[in-house]
């Protein structure tokens, strides 16, 4: 190996031969090039020329920046070439275990500098399989650290923050590796997405959501609530009849289901045992779900907010994401194909919702849509208000009617009826749509949405009010668990009715749509419907928990269930929307209508019970106490006698029960609100100013290129002899071209033939 003071000299002589025409030595060109190579990079002087530029390119970088490669061991190198092996080095002339060495140190000298963010970035960037990613990253921190020893011996301290940093970034990874593996259902919603598009998508993605909701509400409850009552749960006597599981009541009224069965004594097991106060874990576990219920429902709006409405690449609809980023380490052909049909689905919303927004309307069309809108509006509200007065109507009746009536299943009369009218209305709601004629698919599920929810929550409102004013004042011996009970078969019959839907009507639609009335079709996927549903079950869940702790258990069983016969139901009896169109910013407006009015209101009841209402004297966690409030008040005056407890009763008393904190924490959640909102409107005229501004200069260019297109023609016919001047140039460099594409297989012939025999040159 030469030194970098001295280098190669290279002649290469190249004869141009035409094919089928006689050599004549007037035609044979000979082309010398000399070119002086650095040692560092001889052995890869084979390689083709854009692996020869990179390598002269970093060449001079190293020799600018006064850098060295490193020197790795041999079992290093071999690693690296197995790790990053590329299958551009099948098919060459030359070994390829030299270029993978070099490349192999170049990636890694470059990543030994980068913070670990970087790196990790860096690595993640790269177009190679995971295994060789964990493999290259395994590499280069050896490296990093055998540099640092080399370099500098550390404190004990510094050492110590390395290692747990270290170790704290590998476990996060490990975690979100983890996390993306075990992932529900990721495969059947790329499935969906490909097939129906985002709209149809965002139903399930929010299905999964509430799921991941009820999972860690179910696990705090049983944890807290659950397990310690079964420590000391008696024998239940009542008979079993099944029954049980369409009324909720007999034999699970003794159960951990319901209120009534909890225990109002302090929980403690042998004489020196913890002692476990179970009104105030009761009170503690269901306020702690609802406050991290809140706090996520804030979290997730704000962050599908700030991704769909402020981040600025929204406005380009990702174009360049479609087109340019392909992922090349997906290699399955089912997976690749699945690809495909993602992108094209979205590239088809992309562009069919530019063309809805560029639609515009006459006077007269937006007038008649104007009239058709007003009456559709006042059609609806006629109906909801009919609908809640006949629900409440029906609630007074039912009392009276279940005193008289001593049949088990008279109990389902009250939840029939409010399903019948969940099932029923919304489908005339979606026949507004002949009527009204959106031109945007997503206003329609808006406006859909809203008149759905003010349906649903209007009902949830009168039951409230029945439950909280009727039954809670009745003098029942345990009006709490009537509650829950009551809940639970609103619950179970709207999801019998959901499933009824989706198994039987659906599939008599297509039926009809496909061999009895042809010109109907198959049915498009109602998205507002749905999500209303599920928006309908999760407000029952959250009023019935402080009723029914075990409520959150059931919902995950039914929405577990609804996933898989919403898929079925969607693959045989649905059709793609007519209308491509984006639903990124779905998922933003329906944790919204989850959290207002949905959560809001459930705050609002669960308040009034906790503050105003007298819990049931014989059963339950509370009985005995004026108000269920009550035992905070006794804890934190049993607190306030203990000098070491002090500050609890100071959080208590200037921030959970001063008026003036939850007015100041409101006052700072609509200023943050008013703060997005004015951001994400700046920058909507931001990028409307930049596009036309991009825009105006295309629109430059193109004119100063035509502009420039009549000089060069006024020119060429003041001056013909520069034309004919210009074209000699053309050719001459065309011929130029030409030779120099016929040598390089001669260029590259010899070049191999000097190396396979170096004692010939």
């Amino acid at each position: 190996m030469l030194s970098e003071d001295y280098g190669n000299e290279i002649v290469i002589e190249v004869e141009n031969v035409s094919s089928g025409v006689q050599s004549h030595p007037s035609s044979n060109q000979i082309y010398q090039e000399k070119a002086r190579l650095n040692s560092s990079f001889s052995m890869i002087s084979s390689l083709s020329d854009i692996d020869v530029t990179d390598s002269q390119v970093f060449c001079k970088r190293n020799d600018r920046k006064g850098n060295q490669l490193l020197r790795f061991s041999t079992s290093l190198n071999e690693s690296i070439s197995e790790t990053l092996h590329s299958p551009e080095c099948v098919g060459v002339d030359t070994p390829c275990s030299s270029r993978e060495t070099i490349q192999g140190q170049k990636l890694i000298a470059s990543l030994i500098p980068m913070t670990s963010r970087d790196r990790i970035k860096a690595i993640r960037n790269q177009p190679r399989t995971m295994e060789e990613k964990r493999n290259l990253r395994r590499i280069v921190d050896k490296e990093k650290s055998k540099q640092s020893h080399r370099i500098f011996k550390p404190n004990c301290c510094a050492q110590c923050l390395d290692s747990i940093s270290r170790t704290y970034q590998r476990s996060k990874n490990s975690l979100s590796e983890l996390l993306n593996t075990v992932s529900l259902w990721q495969k059947t919603l790329k499935v969906i997405g490909g097939k129906f598009g985002t709209s149809v998508l965002s139903y399930f993605n929010f299905l999964r959501w509430l799921l991941k909701f009820n999972i860690f509400s179910f696990i705090v409850n049983f944890s807290f609530i659950v397990i310690p009552q079964l420590t000391v749960a008696e024998k239940n006597t009542l008979p079993f009849t099944g029954l049980e599981f369409l009324t909720g009541a007999g034999y699970f009224r003794d159960t951990v289901m319901y209120y009534g069965f909890y225990t109002n004594s302090t929980i403690r097991h042998g004489s020196s045992g913890v002692s476990y106060n179970m009104q105030l874990a009761y009170i503690f576990t269901v306020g702690f779900c609802l406050v991290v219920c809140f706090f996520s429902l804030l979290f997730s709006m704000a962050k599908y907010f700030r991704n769909n409405f402020i981040n600025p690449h929204i406005y380009s609809r990702g174009i360049a994401k479609l087109i340019f980023c392909w992922d090349f380490t997906v290699t399955n052909e089912k997976a690749v194909k699945l690809k495909q049909k993602n992108l094209s689905t979205e590239i088809r919303e992309n562009l069919s919702e530019i063309r809805q927004e560029n639609t515009k309307l006459t006077l007269h069309q937006q007038l008649s849509h104007f009239s058709a809108h007003m009456a559709a509006w006042t059609v609806s509200a006629g109906v909801a208000i009919a609908c809640c007065v006949a629900v409440y109507y029906l609630a007074e009746y039912n009392s009276e009617f279940l005193k008289t009536h001593q049949n088990p299943g008279a109990v389902l009369l009250l939840p029939f009826v409010v399903s019948c009218i969940n099932l029923v209305v919304p489908r005339f709601y979606s026949m507004f749509r002949l009527v009204e004629r959106y031109e945007m698919p997503r206003h329609e599920v808006y406006i859909l949405l809203i008149r759905n929810i003010f349906l649903k929550i209007s009902i949830i409102g009168i039951l409230c009010y029945y439950w909280l004013n009727i039954v809670a004042l009745s003098g029942e011996e345990c009006w709490e668990t009537l509650i829950g009970q009551e809940i639970y078969r609103l619950l179970l019959m709207d999801f019998v009715f959901s499933l009824a839907d989706s198994f039987l009507g659906e599939f008599l639609r297509r039926i009809i749509g496909m061999r009895f009335i042809t010109s109907l079709g198959l049915q498009e996927f109602d998205i507002a419907r749905n999500v209303l549903e599920l928006i309908y079950a999760q407000t029952l869940v959250w009023i019935g928990i402080f009723f029914c702790p075990l409520l959150p258990f059931i919902q995950m069983i039914t929405l577990f269930i609804m996933f898989y016969a919403k898929n079925i139901s969607l693959m045989m009896n649905f059709q793609p929307p007519s209308k491509a169109w984006r639903a990124s910013q779905m998922m933003t407006f329906f944790i919204f209508l989850l959290f207002f009015p949905s959560f809001t209101g459930v705050l609002c009841t669960l308040a009034i019970t906790i503050w105003r209402l007298k819990p049931s004297v014989n059963c339950g966690p509370f009985r005995g106490l004026p108000f269920f409030i009550h035992s905070i008040y006794s804890w934190i005056d049993t607190l306030s006698k203990r000098p070491s407890y002090l500050w609890v009763v100071w959080i208590y008393q200037n921030l959970i029960g001063s008026v003036h904190f939850f007015f100041i924490l409101t006052l700072i959640v609509l200023i943050i609100t008013y703060l997005y909102w004015q951001i994400t409107e700046g920058r909507k005229i931001m990028i409307r100013l930049l596009h036309e501004q991009i825009i105006n200069e295309g629109k430059d260019k193109m004119f100063l290129i035509e502009k420039l297109i009549k000089l060069q023609d006024t020119e060429k016919r003041v001056n013909p002899s520069s034309l004919i001047l210009e074209r000699s140039e053309v050719e001459q460099q065309g011929l130029l071209h030409l030779g120099e594409r016929d040598a390089a297989p001669g260029l590259r012939f010899r070049q191999s033939v000097q190396e396979d025999n170096p004692r010939a040159s």
